[in-house]
């Protein structure tokens, strides 16, 4: 079988055997939001839609987790108000079920042939089977967050 084959029969696959879930608290969509580093509207992207909710309620939504973790690495450059001290939760989008996930525990993809909003990305997964597989099948290898941070030059947002 072909790579795109054996890819699309996986996804087909997935898709039904877990539906279009998504979480209880969706991540904020509004048209108003823009990424604080490439400007883009998050919105538009829901398969690499990111955000961080602060502890004092602030939201800042990104299009991808490349762009997070670009802003993890020089927050004082996107966010004047706020350190990583102050971040209550980091998600991301599950790059096949489409739900929301702790950003912090996903496992990401670098390298793979996915093109995220603004090219290369890190497509995320709550599970690590599920990465390792996209991995096999669309190139690349499975890190970490503290891992996707290091490569992006970010430090870790623990």
């Amino acid at each position: 079988m072909t790579f795109m084959l054996k890819l699309t029969s996986w996804l087909i696959l997935l898709y039904f055997a877990v539906g279009t879930a998504t979480a209880d608290t969706p991540i904020s969509s509004g048209k108003e939001l823009r990424c604080p580093v490439c400007g883009m509207i998050p919105a538009n992207y829901p398969k690499w839609r990111t955000q961080i909710t602060f502890r004092d309620g602030a939201v800042t939504a990104f299009d991808s987790p490349a762009e997070m973790f670009r802003f993890l690495g020089n927050m004082a450059k996107y966010d004047s108000k706020h350190t990583s001290a102050d971040i209550a939760e980091i998600r991301t989008t599950d790059f096949i079920r489409k739900s929301l996930i702790d950003a912090r525990r996903a496992s990401y993809v670098s390298g793979s042939s996915a093109r995220g909003p603004m090219g290369p990305d890190l497509p995320a997964f709550e599970n690590k089977a599920d990465a390792e597989f996209f991995a096999r099948t669309a190139g690349g290898r499975t890190l970490n967050f503290d891992q996707a941070a290091k490569k992006t030059g970010s430090a870790s947002a623990r």
